[in-house]
């Protein structure tokens, strides 16, 4: 059973519950059926803020380390407000899920050494199940709080109050034009029952966030209990059962076979293959499949010399061992290298598109992890060191990604590429790319040719021509992917508008 459920917080129990319902009041309000904007980074900076408003009441604020993820978070929704791609708002949410998550259970327990790869991947779960314990004994206390005497006169007092004060603002409501916009506007949504669904996720989100406050709220004595039982297990390794002649073998034979093949492919490893005469190798043959099973090497690589360097028995062959490691991350590199010149190749031939930009900057992520891996070696690796490491380097080129308009830079170089090729994707730049590319595609129209220009214009309006995600809304779903691109559509006439009528004529780019 869990020790968080029985005692008591020292805070004030109604501090918590009002700074969750006003999480989540905000939530519904903003996030419930809207489009990804600024309401994501208000609704997040909310809950860090409430988070940190618990922390400073009952403990004095957040420790250096606990702090780092919920600033991360709201960096990361911050980006919510300036992209367009719903790509990237899926690991938006992804993202601040994490970091939340790691935020309240860092919050109780804040050593470095918790945080390891174990740790991260189940944090969410681990936090959103004593989230839901939290809140649920939360309601209890509640409950028996209601049932007291105090309580009970409060209620017959909103009993009778509401009647009263709702026949008053009917009549008041036949008085004033402002008070019967708000009656009508309440009678459409009774009306619609639209307001069932935005009570539930209001209740939803009120019941995570109400566990989370509540959890880092209870007395310091049951935080710092919770959190070494919680921490224990990273912390202690597991038996060596991994030989020495076992670990010398298996390193030894994948530096080994790495290193065949580097030599085997050594004529064509950063060449052209698909250039050669009469080689038979076309190049998505080249790109994709070396790409694919290169990647895959390497990923698989680096969970085995950490798998090796944790199991692994020390042996007098532990120094033979390093040069063997630092081999078998070497002939990787090479590989890795490999791989993204292999798909560097296939741009220059087919054009840029995101995954296969996202497969490069993948290949990066790896390669720095090898690096770090390397490192290592120069003493005790340390599993839970590499993953942080490797975890924050990840993190910043996330950040990267999100705030770089990569897309427009992909859709403004393949444009360029059609002066030498001849040859455009109209269907990759009008549907495959997000709202973000717009802009770029349509300052660059007067540099193509007809008929291009006009297959890529019409195009364009095909796709976004009366869409909902691109038309006017709430001032809290306000993003500047989406009103950029809305002001570039509007130049070439795309009616973005229902009620626009068809005055709005092409207006012709020269």
């Amino acid at each position: 059973m869990d020790e968080r459920a029985t005692p008591q917080s020292g805070l004030n129990p109604v501090i918590i519950w009002a700074a969750a319902a006003a999480v989540a009041a905000l939530g519904s309000w903003i996030i419930f059926d809207a489009l990804p904007g600024i309401n994501w980074l208000l609704c997040t900076a909310a809950a860090v803020l409430g988070l940190g408003f618990i922390l400073t009441r009952h403990r004095g604020g957040f420790d250096r380390l606990p702090l780092v993820a919920p600033t991360l978070a709201a960096g990361i929704t911050a980006a919510a407000s300036l992209t367009a791609d719903p790509f990237m708002h899926a690991m938006i949410v992804l993202s601040v899920i994490l970091l939340l998550a790691l935020a309240m259970l860092l919050a109780v327990d804040s050593r470095l050494e918790r945080i390891s790869a174990f740790f991260v991947l189940t944090a969410p779960f681990v936090a959103g199940a004593r989230a839901l314990a939290e809140s649920a004994s939360r309601a209890i206390d509640a409950s028996r709080i209601v049932r007291s005497h105090r309580a009970r006169a409060a209620v017959r007092g909103i009993a009778i109050t509401a009647p009263v004060i709702f026949f008053f603002a009917v009549l008041l409501a036949e008085a004033d034009p402002v008070f019967a916009a708000w009656r009508d506007a309440a009678l459409r949504v009774l009306e619609s029952w639209a307001f069932i669904p935005r009570t539930i996720f209001f209740f939803g989100l009120l019941t995570i966030v109400l566990g989370a406050y509540g959890y880092v709220a209870r007395d310091a004595s049951a935080g710092d209990t919770q959190g070494t039982t919680v921490a224990a297990a990273p912390s202690a390794y597991p038996a060596r059962w991994l030989g020495a002649t076992e670990r010398f073998m298996l390193l030894a034979s994948v530096g080994a076979l790495f290193w065949i093949f580097l030599a085997v492919q050594l004529s064509y490893l950063f060449g052209n293959l698909p250039a050669t005469a009469g080689s038979g190798v076309t190049f998505a043959e080249y790109a994709r499949q070396g790409f694919g099973e290169l990647t895959v090497v390497a990923t698989a690589t680096v969970l085995l010399i950490i798998l090796t360097e944790r199991y692994g028995q020390k042996s007098h062959r532990d120094g033979l061992l390093r040069v063997i490691t630092l081999a078998v991350i070497a002939a990787v590199l090479i590989l890795l290298g490999s791989a993204f010149n292999r798909v560097s190749l296939y741009e220059s031939a087919y054009g840029f598109t995101t995954s296969r930009l996202y497969a490069q900057v993948y290949m990066l992520a790896v390669a720095f992890t090898l690096v770090v891996l390397a490192l290592e070696t120069r003493h005790e690796m340390e599993p839970s060191r590499v993953f942080r490491r490797a975890g924050s380097a990840a993190m910043v080129t996330f950040l990267v990604m999100l705030y770089w308009n990569h897309e427009a830079w992909i859709a403004r170089e393949n444009i360029a590429r059609f002066a030498s090729t001849g040859k455009l994707d109209v269907v990759y730049l009008s549907r495959d790319l997000s709202p973000n590319a717009i802009p770029a595609i349509i300052a660059a129209l007067p540099s193509l040719p007809e008929p291009a220009r006009s297959e890529l214009r019409t195009a364009l309006g095909k796709r976004y021509d009366n869409r909902r995600e691109l038309q006017e809304h709430q001032w809290f779903e306000w993003n500047h992917g989406r009103a950029a691109a809305r002001r570039a559509l509007l130049q070439i006439g795309v009616s973005l508008d229902r009620r626009t009528t068809a005055s709005h004529a092409p207006v012709v780019i020269r």
